[in-house]
């Protein structure tokens, strides 16, 4: 099998990873666009795809690092089928939809001429060409369940991570390749844990998100819970607001859930809890396939149940009253310029009442990482035209991830003792984290860091 890693550069950003089969045919693991740079930049390095017909797209699950690139792939490989989950499919749509959005807005704010680098119309046809596969079933390269005598077939495994999640087992003529995807192996509010097979395999291609960081000692999701909870409700007794950024898919459906039962436990007070458009449309798609994927609180309807409000973009942002405390749930998690979670937190930046809390992975580089790393009391510059603004609420950070700790996905990577383990989905620091670890644990495995746009011989 011969791999080929399509992200520019080794972090976490534009995820795309070719599997050469030779005579058996060409897979591609997801399609995903880089959350910070933009135009071509932002992609794969597609030009890698040339000579290598795609018989499928294996989809892990939905988040825009993942699949946002996809209907460039589709343009390229007009015969590849694309092959996801139920919940996956469905949020494809409207992400990649809100995708097109994004870029036309971008090329009329400034002036990228290249956007949108697909169309509506693109990602309607993108659609058309998805196969739903229900995870622990094993299936053919034509879409068809319980296949035999096939040279080369997948399997779906519950990831965890988001609705829909899955790792990636395939089969070929007897070995076993194995991609966790984005991966925990803890219980969130609503996502269970992972049940990925830890029997040995041949290649294991695994994310390292987490390499470079651990949760402190006696930490627990519950106790960064308690500590978000009284967070909370200490910025409420000072008369201000909170602003917790958040992706759009996965972290606002789990804080909704989070915030409802610290609310029901009275940890926390009632108060309006504000979303944005493309939140609450990804939150009915959890709603509404809560019984028909692997959901924790099943019964639990997020947009009946907690009746968030919903930002309308087309209004200036309010600036919250000091006698009606709000919760912002609004994304994008990194304060990317100009959305919802950026023009909030400049206006809750110079005031000492309010609190900005993040509880999900932040780019060092991106505006989110520089506010972490600004005292309070000093300035931040957010995006160059701003300038520099002064940092005087609160800002903190409360680890709520949805990515496996490290110390669990080395377990894992130990129970499944494979002949070769490939690291992606990490900055170099994380990479060598695991790469160290597995060296002096496990000095006959074969550890290997594809340089981006070299093939691998595996």
């Amino acid at each position: 099998m011969k791999f080929i890693n399509l992200t520019r550069a080794n972090e976490i950003g534009a995820n795309s990873y070719l599997l050469d089969f030779g005579t058996d045919g060409c897979l591609l693991l997801d399609a995903g666009m880089h959350p910070r740079l933009e135009g071509e930049e932002a992609t794969p390095n597609l030009k890698l795809l040339a000579g290598y017909p795609l018989q499928a797209v294996l989809l892990s699950h939905a988040h825009h690092d993942h699949i946002g690139a996809l209907p460039l792939v589709l343009r390229l490989q007009p015969e590849a089928k694309v092959f996801a989950t139920e919940a996956t499919a469905h949020i494809a749509e409207a992400l990649l939809h809100n995708s097109v959005e994004v870029m036309l807005k971008q090329r009329a704010a400034r002036n990228i001429t290249s956007y949108p680098l697909y169309t509506h119309r693109e990602v309607d046809q993108c659609l058309q060409r998805f196969e739903i596969c229900q995870p622990g079933k094993e299936w053919s390269l034509d879409g068809l369940p319980h296949p035999r005598q096939e040279s080369l077939t997948f399997r779906y495994h519950p990831a965890g991570h988001v609705l829909g999640a899955v790792g990636i087992e395939i089969h070929h003529r007897g070995r076993s390749i194995f991609y966790t995807g984005d991966v925990s192996f803890q219980d969130q509010t609503l996502m269970p844990q992972a049940s990925f097979p830890t029997r040995a395999m041949d290649v294991l291609i695994v994310e390292t998100t987490r390499g470079s960081q651990t949760m402190p000692n006696g930490a627990t999701r519950e106790s960064e819970l308690e500590r978000l909870a009284v967070s909370i409700e200490a910025t409420f007794a000072r008369g201000g607001s909170v602003l917790i950024p958040v992706f759009a898919l996965g972290k606002t459906q789990e804080l909704l859930a989070a915030l409802y039962f610290l609310r029901k436990e009275q940890r926390i007070r009632r108060c309006p809890i504000v979303i944005s458009g493309l939140g609450k449309s990804l939150s009915s798609i959890y709603d509404r396939l809560a019984r028909r994927s692997f959901r924790l609180h099943p019964g639990l309807r997020l947009l009946a149940d907690i009746e968030p409000q919903i930002m309308d973009p087309r209004k200036p942002v309010e600036f919250p009253p000091k006698n009606r405390p709000k919760i912002y749930l609004i994304s994008s998690g990194m304060l990317t310029e100009n959305t919802p979670s950026y023009l909030v937190a400049r206006r809750l930046l110079a005031r000492e009442e309010h609190s900005i809390y993040f509880v999900g992975y932040t780019d060092p580089d991106s505006p989110a990482g520089r506010l972490l790393a600004t005292p309070r009391g000093s300035s931040v510059v957010l995006h160059e035209e701003a300038g520099e603004e002064p940092v005087l609420c609160e800002v903190n950070r409360f680890d709520l991830t949805a990515h496996a700790q490290r110390e669990d996905l080395l377990h894992f990577i130990l129970c499944c003792r494979p002949r070769i383990c490939v690291l992606v989905h990490g900055d170099p620091p994380s990479l060598e984290w695991f790469a160290h670890q597995l060296g002096t644990l496990c000095p006959g495995m074969k550890v290997v860091i594809p340089p981006p746009g070299e093939p691998v011989e595996l």
